[in-house]
């Protein structure tokens, strides 16, 4: 039972495939060591749909590749992941749909963005944990709309660029490190800032002047 709930919990956490194919597939066919790991299985495996067929073999074939270190990894994820309420395990259910619907490029970036927070010093993480914790729910909603609202608009600048533009950028940003990106979306802010200072004082928009001419 314990190997089961871990294969299923290496299922929810590592990104699936986004295609599967149609055809199930028959307990004969599964490796002596990916039978034993799904034994639990065995009495109703053809009636599984094809799909969690593939993902249980799948799940199985990532464990048996697993280091001793991996195992000991996934083991205390599986221990978190019981130790959850049924609130905090429909956010992560939630967050993992939200990612799946990502595109590569940023579901890649997120990746990046957890190895660079993983990378850190133990006490750097704690501080950003702390820190986020710290703010309140208020704080926390802005935080969120700040980010919704700079992905839209990178999203709509993405939009207006040529096929030849978009590849090339996409290319840039996947290039860059954590800290690199930072730097860029911080110059990219002050840019925006630059440019609303600049449009809320020119001769057009002060003092009822439109166009260089008096309403």
């Amino acid at each position: 039972m314990k190997t089961r709930l871990l294969i299923l919990l290496l299922l929810f956490f590592i990104p699936l495939a986004a295609v599967l194919a149609e055809e199930g597939i028959a307990w004969d066919s599964l490796s002596t060591e990916e039978q034993s790991l799904l034994s639990d299985f065995k009495d109703s495996w053809n009636e599984l749909p094809a799909q969690r067929q593939q993902r249980l073999q799948k799940g199985a074939g990532r464990w048996g590749k697993m280091t001793d270190e991996q195992r000991r990894k996934a083991k205390q994820r599986m221990q978190r992941w019981k130790s959850m309420d049924d609130e905090q395990k429909k956010k992560i259910k939630e967050r993992f749909e939200r990612f799946k619907d990502l595109t590569p490029e940023q579901q890649q970036h997120i990746r990046k963005r957890q190895q660079w927070f993983k990378n850190l010093p133990e006490d750097k993480r704690k501080e950003l944990r702390q820190r986020y914790k710290n703010m309140s729910d208020e704080e926390k909603k802005s935080f969120r709309q700040r980010m919704k609202a700079r992905h839209q608009k990178m999203k709509q600048r993405m939009k207006d660029m040529s096929p030849e533009q978009r590849k090339k950028f996409r290319e840039r940003l996947h290039n860059m490190s954590p800290e690199e990106r930072r730097r860029f979306m911080h110059q990219r802010k002050q840019a925006e800032n630059k440019e609303r200072s600049s449009s809320t004082n020119s001769p057009a928009t002060v003092d009822g002047v439109t166009d260089g001419k008096v309403d």
